[in-house]
């Protein structure tokens, strides 16, 4: 099992090129195309100076690509769907990809053209496949080579881990953890991550399991600080669901500090 089309979203801030890097690499590892698609959220500036540094990206991708020996599709803009919002035109894209790479909007993230602020948010409610998210700050080499899942036994969590599988199977390291605010609570979680880590086991991922017991910390703190401590460079997570508010997974995507891979 491996993705056969990526999906990288470009755009005009300084955080596109880390995110082209690091979906180029992941293409390569997957033997997928990688598909690119540059749009900011106002498609009607591609005259002047924009579309010359639009026509510059799309030269220096294609050369990346060749490098690397990678399959690759530059998106161009749909003018009938110029009228429509970023999220919706990235979102359209995203229905024919298996996974997709946005940038998490920076906390200085202006007016149009720069992107929306819940563009992460959104995109995994609406666009039907597992959103990748790198964050705005922080240095990356890879993504997917220490793995941590964050589970929480429901449809988002199960959604997001059979998502992930790809990755998961060429991962040097899975660690499974769940947290629980009771010791009935923890043994059931044990139980859990046994499963999880069994069904993994069957597609060639092999795992350790964690539940850990806390009480003076949130669950979102918590997460982020076991992620750190294990070296995690790629979080998986449940994302919100529409009719569920998820208040851990908004405030992943907020203060994410390695790149976070959701579904709901």
């Amino acid at each position: 099992m491996a993705y056969k089309n990526i999906l990288v979203h470009l755009d005009q801030t300084d955080r596109s090129q880390t995110r082209f890097d690091l979906a180029l690499d992941l293409a390569k590892r997957q033997q997928s195309r990688l598909s690119t698609y540059y749009a900011t959220s106002m498609p009607y500036l591609v005259q002047g100076a924009e579309k010359q540094h639009r026509d510059q990206v799309q030269a220096a991708c294609e050369e990346q690509a060749a490098q690397a020996g990678v399959d690759f599709a530059w998106i161009s803009e749909d003018e009938t769907m110029a009228h429509q919002s970023l999220i919706a035109r990235v979102d359209y894209q995203a229905f024919f990809a298996d996974l997709t790479l946005v940038g998490q909007p920076g906390t200085d993230a202006g007016p149009p053209p720069a992107p929306p602020r819940d563009l992460p948010e959104k995109m995994i409610l609406t666009s039907g496949h597992p959103v990748l998210t790198i964050p705005f700050a922080g240095n990356f080499q890879k993504i997917g080579t220490r793995v941590m899942i964050a589970w929480r036994s429901g449809r988002a969590s199960a959604r997001a881990v059979f998502d992930a599988l790809p990755i998961l199977a060429q991962a040097e390291a899975v660690h499974l953890l769940t947290f629980a605010s009771s010791s009935s609570e923890r043994a059931q979680g044990e139980t859990t991550l046994k499963k999880l880590a069994g069904f993994l086991a069957l597609h060639g991922a092999e795992a350790t399991t964690e539940a850990r017991l806390i009480s003076d910390i949130g669950f979102g703190d918590a997460l982020l600080n076991r992620a750190a401590e294990e070296g995690t460079d790629l979080l998986v997570a449940g994302g919100a669901l529409p009719s569920a508010p998820a208040p851990m997974a908004g405030q992943l995507l907020k203060e994410m500090t390695v790149p976070v891979l959701m579904s709901s």
